[in-house]
């Protein structure tokens, strides 16, 4: 908040400006992704402005709200309201405006559509428009409760200087996202290219060379049913190399994640239609996930349909992605065929999804009754905020 300095206030007032940029500017700077930096602007939002409540979105390209980070509310009185909001009502207002909007009362406006259950009553309210050249793509909220003192004209000439900062640092690190995705995709076109041309290759050769001795004539009978076992270990982890190449070179998106739109499509990919799919994705978990997470997150997904079509003949597949409170979860469960853990050797597959999990610092249960289905679940804990 800017103090009034008598006949130097205009002066003063732009001192306390220009400092308050330069602490936003060092705020934002140690961001490690676009979810950190909307969590980052919307605690620097409350502070500026002392609002009770305050939050940032990005839009999509239809407009709709595609990100949603706030500060000033307990995790566990968010988990009592339920899903972020989808931007409807008075939120909805804000991606077709180019100017704030600044209202003693919300209330009183003609959009607004009331609150959910649980929700604080707050009165006065700036919404404030990140723009990105003639496009806006998020908005800042800040809100007070029901009867407090309105917002000033400073208020918002403060949230105005912190949306151009806002702006910024979310296309530097859009940016810097997109290019490590393109990195990531011709890595992945390399990787592929070289366990097709190399490591297959010689796997096939090991196992042709394995076969030939097995029926060569002087080769102990009693060893043949141990070299058929070999052969058979190659052919099968020759399968599930061929399996991890396709996932490496399916065309993953070179734009940030978002698994609300990437799960439906990677099912579109990999799941015949003769299999009945149904998706429950969460917004709020699509909200809260970082892109290094949604990443792993969808590849584990990939995988897990990969290995459920091709080893167990499913006729029905669940996914679901929610946020429980305690972190993000993601569950993929078919009626296929199932499997024995005791029995069965642990494919390339398996192996690949538990260490994108340990990656994200998540916890991978995979868990089968055979005759009954699969489960696979991944579960990305949530380190402690102010708001808990």
């Amino acid at each position: 908040m800017f103090e009034s300095d008598g006949a130097h206030t205009p002066v003063r007032q732009i001192e306390q400006l220009l400092a308050e940029m330069a602490v936003t500017g060092d705020h934002l700077a140690g961001a490690s992704g676009i979810r950190d930096v909307l969590q980052r602007l919307a605690i620097r939002a409350r502070e500026i402005t002392l609002s009770d409540f305050a939050a940032v979105s990005l839009f999509d390209e239809n407009g709709q709200v595609d990100r949603f980070l706030f500060d000033g509310m307990h995790k566990s009185l968010a988990l009592e309201v339920g899903a972020l909001p989808a931007g409807r009502g008075l939120l909805g207002q804000l991606p077709v405006l180019d100017r704030p909007l600044r209202l003693s009362d919300l209330t009183e406006h003609p959009a607004f559509t009331g609150w959910p259950d649980g929700h604080p009553a707050m009165g006065p309210f700036i919404g404030m428009p990140i723009r990105s050249g003639d496009q806006t793509i998020g908005s800042l909220y800040m809100t007070r409760e029901s009867g407090s003192h309105s917002f000033s004209e400073l208020d918002e000439l403060s949230t105005a200087f912190l949306s151009i900062q806002a702006a910024q640092q979310i296309n530097i690190v859009a940016v810097r996202e997109r290019t490590a995705r393109l990195s990531l995709l011709e890595e992945r076109e390399n990787i592929a290219r070289d366990l097709h041309d190399g490591t297959i290759q010689s796997l096939y050769a090991l196992g042709l060379e394995s076969d030939a001795r097995a029926n060569a004539p002087d080769f102990p009978e009693q060893a043949k049913p141990i070299i058929e076992d070999v052969v058979n270990c190659i052919d099968e982890v020759i399968t599930d190399m061929r399996g991890y190449i396709t996932m490496l070179e399916s065309q993953a998106p070179a734009y940030a994640p978002n698994l609300a739109r990437d799960i439906p499509h990677a099912v579109h990919q990999l799941v015949p239609s003769s299999i009945g799919v149904l998706i429950n994705i969460s917004a709020e978990a699509v909200h809260t996930v970082s892109a290094r997470e949604a990443e792993g997150l969808l590849y584990i997904t990939r995988e897990a349909l990969s290995n459920a079509v091709r080893h167990g003949d499913p006729t029905k597949i669940a996914i679901e992605l929610r946020e429980t409170g305690m972190g993000a979860s993601l569950t993929i469960q078919d009626n296929g065929t199932g499997y024995d853990a005791a029995t069965i050797r642990s494919g390339l597959g398996t192996v690949t999804m538990r260490t994108r999990a340990e990656a994200l610092g998540a916890t991978l249960r995979p868990h089968s009754i055979v005759g009954m289905g699969t489960m696979i679940n991944v579960t990305i804990p949530r380190a402690e905020t102010p708001n808990d």
